[in-house]
């Protein structure tokens, strides 16, 4: 299932039910890796089905590894340091930071000299934190300017051990050292002051590594030495940052309840629990083995709270604590969280939009941030999550505590395929029928209103693909043409619009075959209101229509019924219009007489009639700009 590119979130839709987040992200780019590594066949089930983990997937079954995806979110990997090779070209980490990072410690240990990209966030986010570690160690590692940035070039082999205080709180330096570590000669020590996501050690263990941990104040000192690893078998909890969404969903929203099960529950990874149970929030934590937990949170009153960086090590919760300062009365302040200036986005300034966009207000000094919550309610607003998929899901919940009545729109929704392409999807089943849903626009008319070229340019303006379904009846018609098939001839015509392929996009094609220029001869044309009254064909691309909305996010989708029929609940409804005239001129091959007769055939047909929807917003385009048009299409949402 595709993510929407734009999600429509009524507020006040109380979250009720259970949920299971995809598989722990962390554990997952470092079960793809370790399995790459051990000498052997590793098992992962559960593995996180994002784009973040299919991008460490893709860089090690570059590398040699054999990888089987069994589906059901099971891989099994095939590893062994004698199968791996240098890359034929680039490993593409996409726009995951973890996967750059760990596996520059990865191939850091090889003799040969590794490419790493990304896409355009990911290649200002700064790599020289984990760079001069592996600098230190032996390997080369360059990158652009001062702060490495990617792509970078890592040439490895002959490492020697070090003794590494970290300089930040990151488990991904943390874990790209210990990883170079393993090719190292002589002990590889990383100090931390603060523990961070303790993953890659308790996995190494695991997998039989020579490693062990010491405290060290509030933190931890790592030793590892060089080890040949084993094949393991793992099953994936679900992710406890993905969870922190949901349960602030259930303590924010009015009249929810919701539990979150499977959920990891290993170190430095609830601090959101006990920051919201602080709050007064209703979040009650039923652990079970192995090292797993359900979060059961429910409606409460909130209040502003102070919360320390490492309390949440990470930072990745944040943006959904955000969400829940932005509801409490008082003031919230996040203090040290400077590091969510080098996510996907500059994170602190993207939190402080959020909640401003939704009527709270936050304030940033330095590496601090100040939230002072509204007490109530949210008010509904249009964000963009600038591509950074926690700031997507934060918005969606922000909606869903707005007041009742409100709307919001979430562009740049599709972020979530990085890490969870199925959030809106569980976030609609957990508030029923109110849930939040993608963006359609329903936009209909007769023949020559001027839907063609509005629904282009307000689909090009909103970020969305756009269906024309007359070219699908089109197509059909031109089909029956060709077969030598009556158009009328209403079971034979079925047949072969069910027995065909059609592709609406830039090309149109029927069976692979482009038909983009045949649709619109006159022959068509006068055939096609016939084909479009067929009760038969119209109810097989109906479904295919629903189904290309599905598939593509949402979508400004224009014919005859879309309003009435095909998207009832579309969140905006056009009905186009104008005069006879004027739309016989726009029609170059049609005569006013013709376009007459297409009206009469399309609103008089007893399968879905053309007409206005009830809720439609009319519009008649008569002497208007197609600006001027599309502006006031854009204002209604």
């Amino acid at each position: 299932m595709t993510a929407p590119r734009i999600l429509v979130v009524d507020g006040a839709a109380p979250c009720r039910g259970a949920v299971r987040t995809p598989g722990e992200k962390s554990i997952s780019h470092r079960a793809v890796l370790l399995g790459a590594l051990a000498e052997g066949t590793s098992v992962v089930r559960g593995l996180s089905d994002g784009a973040d983990v299919a991008a460490s997937l893709a860089a090690v079954e570059a590398m040699g590894a054999g990888v089987e995806r069994r589906g059901e979110g099971e891989v099994v990997v095939h590893g062994g340091r004698a199968r791996l090779h240098r890359p034929a070209g680039a490993l593409d980490c996409g726009n995951s930071g973890t996967s750059m990072r760990l596996l520059a410690g990865l191939v850091a240990g090889f003799d040969w000299e590794t490419e790493l990209t990304g896409d355009d966030s990911l290649s200002v986010r700064p790599m020289d934190r984990v760079a001069e570690p592996l600098g230190l160690m032996g390997a080369q590692v360059r990158g652009q300017g001062e702060r490495c940035l990617p792509p970078l070039r890592v040439r490895g082999g002959a490492l020697a051990g070090i003794d590494w205080t970290s300089k930040v709180a990151s488990a991904q330096v943390k874990s790209a050292i210990l990883l170079a570590g393993l090719s190292a000669h002589g002990a590889t020590v990383v100090r931390e002051a603060v523990t961070t996501r303790t993953h890659t050690e308790d996995m190494l263990a695991e997998a039989g590594a020579d490693i062990t941990v010491e405290p060290w104040g509030e933190g931890r000192v790592v030793t590892v030495r060089a080890s040949a690893l084993k094949p393991v078998e793992r099953t994936v909890p679900g992710d406890p940052s993905a969870a922190a969404f949901f349960v602030v969903a259930g303590c924010v929203v009015p009249g929810s309840a919701v539990d979150v099960v499977d959920v990891y529950r290993g170190p430095a990874r609830l601090g959101f629990v006990s920051v919201l149970q602080r709050m007064g929030a209703d979040v009650t934590l039923f652990p079970a083995d192995p090292g797993t937990a359900t979060i059961r949170a429910a409606t409460a009153s909130l209040r502003g709270t102070r919360v320390p960086a490492h309390e949440i090590p990470s930072l990745d919760e944040v943006p959904a604590l955000a969400v829940a300062a932005a509801v409490a009365e008082g003031t919230t302040v996040f203090t040290d969280v400077g590091e969510l200036r080098v996510k996907e986005v500059d994170r602190l300034t993207a939190v402080a939009e959020l909640v401003a966009a939704f009527g709270a207000s936050a304030h940033v000094e330095g590496d601090a941030l100040a939230i002072t919550g509204v007490g109530g309610p949210l008010r509904g607003a249009r964000f963009d999550s600038c591509g950074d998929h926690r700031m997507a899901m934060a918005a969606a919940v922000a909606g869903l505590a707005a007041r009742a009545g409100a709307r919001s729109l979430v562009t740049g929704f599709d972020a979530v395929e990085t890490s969870y392409r199925e959030f809106a999807e569980d976030l609609r089943r957990l508030t029923g029928d109110r849930g939040p849903g993608a963006l359609i626009v329903a936009m209909d008319g007769p023949a020559g209103a001027g839907k063609s070229t509005v629904s282009t340019a307000v689909a090009e303006r909103l970020g969305l693909d756009r269906l024309d379904t007359g070219a699908m009846y089109r197509s059909v018609a031109a089909l029956a043409l060709e077969r030598g098939v009556a158009p009328d001839d209403a079971a034979a015509v079925a047949g072969l619009a069910a027995g065909s392929a059609i592709e609406v996009a830039e090309l149109v094609t029927i069976d692979g075959l482009d038909v983009t220029e045949v649709i619109r001869s006159p022959e068509v044309g006068r055939a096609v209101s016939i084909v479009a009254a067929n009760p038969e064909v119209r109810r097989q691309l109906v479904v295919r229509q629903r189904a290309w909305a599905e598939a593509h996010g949402g979508g400004v989708v224009e014919g005859r019924d879309i309003g009435s029929v095909v998207f009832p609940h579309a969140q905006l409804k056009v009905y186009l219009t104008a005069s006879p005239d004027e739309r016989a001129r726009r029609r170059h091959d049609e005569a006013p007489e013709g376009v007459a007769r297409r009206d009469r055939l399309d609103s008089t047909r007893e399968a879905s009639p053309l007409r206005e929807a009830d809720d439609a917003h009319l519009l008649d385009t008569t002497d208007r700009s197609v600006q001027d048009v599309v502006e006031e299409v854009l204002s209604w949402l």
